[in-house]
C-alpha cells in the first residue's frame, strides 16, 4: 500500500504540523507500512521528524512534482494552514483516498475524509453530504507513539512544585520570558522548567531552560511537572495525555477551537489570548485556582489512541468514498 503524508514546517506555520504527521506516520508504520512523508520544512524543523522516510520538498511551490510524485498512490493525507483549495483539489483526483486534517473548516475542502482531533471537534459545523466523511473529536487527537502506552502517575490532590512553561519552538508572540517574569512576581518558591530557543531568559538556581526536545524527553518533562502554561496547539493534548493541570494561552486564529473545548469541559477556566491587557493578571489567577485546586484528571479524556483509530478507520476498506 502506497501513502503519502503532505505537510510543512517553516517560519510562520511552526512545527505542530510536523510532529502530528509524524504521528500518523509512525501509526501506520506500527502496521508495517511506510509512508512517504513529503514535507517543505528548514533546518530547525528537522529534529521533529525523525526515522521516517523523508521527502524535501516545497511542494506549494512546485505542485507538478508533488503530484508526479504521488499519482495514484492509496491515500494521502495533508495537513497544510499554507494550501489552497486547488492543490487539494489535485490531489483528491490523483489519489484514491484524500484525507484532509484540519483545526477550524479552514477550507471547503474537496470530496474526501476530513480528521479533525480538537476537543469538540464534531459539535462543529461541518456539512455533512455524500462527498465527505469525518473523523472527529478528542478520541482521534494524533499524539507521537511515545504518549500511545504512557502510565501515568497519580496527580489528585498533588503539590505544586514544577511548573513547565513551553510556548512551542518559535514562540511567534515571544511570551516565553514575559510568562515567566511574571509566574515568578507570583510564585517565587516554585521551580520552573522552561523550553525555549530564546536565549534571553533569565537565570536564577530555581529556573532550568531545555531546547531541542525530543518526543521522549518531552514525555518525561510532563510527567515530571505539576502545573503547564502554553501556547493553545498541540501541547495541550500531550499534557492532557500525561495529566498535567494548564493554562492555555491562544496565540494564533486555528487553536480558537482548542480553547473553547477546554474551556467547554472545565480544564481551562474561561479563554485567555495573547493579545489580552490582562493577559498575565489572567494567567496568575488561573495557576491560583489550580494549585489551590489540584484535581484535573485530563487523561481521562485524552487516551492516547487517537491516532491508531485514525488508522484503522483509513485502512478498512470500507471508509471510502466513490469516486
Amino acid at each position: 500500500m502506497k501513502i503519502a503524508i503532505i505537510t510543512e514546517g517553516i517560519p510562520g506555520t511552526g512545527y505542530g504540523h510536523l510532529t502530528r504527521c509524524l504521528s500518523i506516520y509512525q501509526a501506520f508504520e506500527e502496521k508495517g507500512i511506510a509512508p512517504l512523508y513529503i514535507a517543505n520544512y528548514d533546518e530547525d524543523a528537522k529534529k521533529f521528524i525523525p526515522g521516517v522516510n523523508l521527502l524535501q520538498l516545497d511542494w506549494l511551490k512546485k505542485p507538478d512534482e508533488l503530484l508526479n510524485t504521488i499519482k495514484h498512490f492509496d491515500i494521502a493525507v495533508i495537513d497544510s494552514y499554507l494550501a489552497p483549495i486547488e492543490i487539494y483539489q489535485s490531489i483528491y483526483k490523483n489519489v484514491k483516498k484524500a484525507v484532509y486534517l484540519d483545526d477550524y473548516i479552514r477550507l471547503n475542502y474537496p470530496p474526501g475524509i476530513i480528521v479533525n482531533g480538537t476537543i469538540g471537534a464534531e459539535n462543529l459545523p461541518y456539512k455533512k453530504d455524500a462527498d465527505h466523511q469525518y473523523i472527529l473529536g478528542v478520541q482521534y487527537i494524533p499524539l507521537r507513539k511515545e504518549f500511545w502506552d504512557v502510565e501515568v502517575p497519580e496527580r489528585k490532590n498533588r503539590e505544586v512544585k514544577n511548573i513547565l512553561i513551553t510556548f512551542g519552538a518559535q514562540d511567534s508572540r515571544n511570551l516565553t520570558p514575559k510568562v515567566l517574569e511574571s509566574l515568578l512576581n507570583e510564585f517565587p518558591v516554585y521551580n520552573y522548567h522552561v523550553v525555549t530557543s530564546n536565549n534571553n531568559i533569565i537565570k536564577r538556581d530555581n529556573i532550568k531552560i531545555y531546547s531541542s526536545l525530543n518526543a521522549g524527553e518531552m514525555l518525561k518533562l510532563m510527567l515530571d511537572s505539576d502545573l503547564a502554561v502554553t501556547a493553545a496547539g498541540q501541547t495541550t493534548y500531550e499534557l492532557a495525555r500525561t495529566g498535567v493541570p494548564f493554562v492555555a494561552v491562544g496565540v494564533t486564529e486555528n487553536q480558537k477551537f482548542n480553547l473553547k473545548g477546554w474551556d467547554e469541559n472545565n480544564i481551562v477556566f474561561n479563554e485567555i489570548w495573547y493579545d489580552d491587557k490582562n493577559l498575565f493578571h489572567k494567567i496568575s489567577e488561573q495557576s491560583k485556582k489550580i494549585i489551590s485546586n489540584h484535581s484535573f484528571i485530563t487523561e481521562r479524556i485524552c487516551d492516547g489512541q487517537g491516532v491508531r483509530r485514525i488508522s484503522n478507520k483509513l485502512l478498512n476498506e470500507n471508509f471510502i468514498l466513490n469516486k
